[in-house]
């Protein structure tokens, strides 16, 4: 595919769709978007080879691994209470507090509902859609990551947007390094979970129903 048309496609998709959502607010819709958007990504890599299985590739996912990624999640979930400390006390804790049982169901469903189609979408996906725009592993890194938090723009708030762009580059660095969909996909549930525990749902679910 010529290169113009790859350009036009990652700006259409990535860039001009969440301004879109920021400006229309469909609302509960989002969530069919985001399905809908992964189904097609999904249908595009399976027409080109892709083996869910071996991107998956759980066998990655040892004790060495997991280590790495609790070396980083531990002072950085700590980093994040501190922040709904003073930016939200208001919110901190409320969630699970005043709503165990919706709360649970967050923990359960959410990385399946949430996680993993934005895990095949902006790792998967991106990663084999657009490796001829980004051609470097640095490159690939900075444009998925940012991606990714521009594409929570819609939620109409900074941190939502820079989080998630730090978020991104956590995740594709994970996926980077272990080429497995299942480590990143642990690390993304693993930080979210923690942000809709800690009340920072505030920020991150559209319409605020985990207030």
């Amino acid at each position: 595919m010529p290169a113009l048309r790859l350009y036009t496609e990652f700006f259409l998709v990535f860039l001009a769709m969440p301004v879109a959502l920021a400006v229309l607010k469909p609302g509960n819709v989002l969530y069919s978007i985001l399905w809908i958007t992964t189904i097609l990504s999904v249908f595009w890599l399976l027409r080109h080879g892709w083996n869910f299985k071996q991107d998956w590739n759980w066998q990655a996912v040892t004790l060495p691994v997991m280590r790495s990624l609790f070396i980083k999640y531990i002072p950085l979930c700590i980093a994040l209470t501190l922040f709904a400390y003073f930016a939200i006390p208001e919110h901190l804790f409320k969630f699970p507090l005043t709503r165990p049982a919706m709360w649970l169901a967050v923990m359960i469903f959410y990385p399946i509902l949430s996680v993993l189609p934005q895990e095949v979408l902006f790792r998967s996906f991106f990663f084999r859609r657009y490796a001829s725009l980004f051609t470097t592993e640095r490159s690939m890194l900075i444009a998925s990551a940012l991606s990714f938090g521009w594409m929570h723009v819609f939620l109409h708030n900074w941190v939502a947007v820079v989080f998630s762009a730090a978020g991104g580059f956590i995740f594709t660095r994970t996926y980077q390094k272990t080429n497995s969909l299942a480590a990143a996909t642990i690390e993304h549930a693993l930080y979210g979970c923690v942000i809709f525990t800690l009340g920072m749902g505030y920020y991150f679910y559209h319409g605020v129903a985990v207030r």
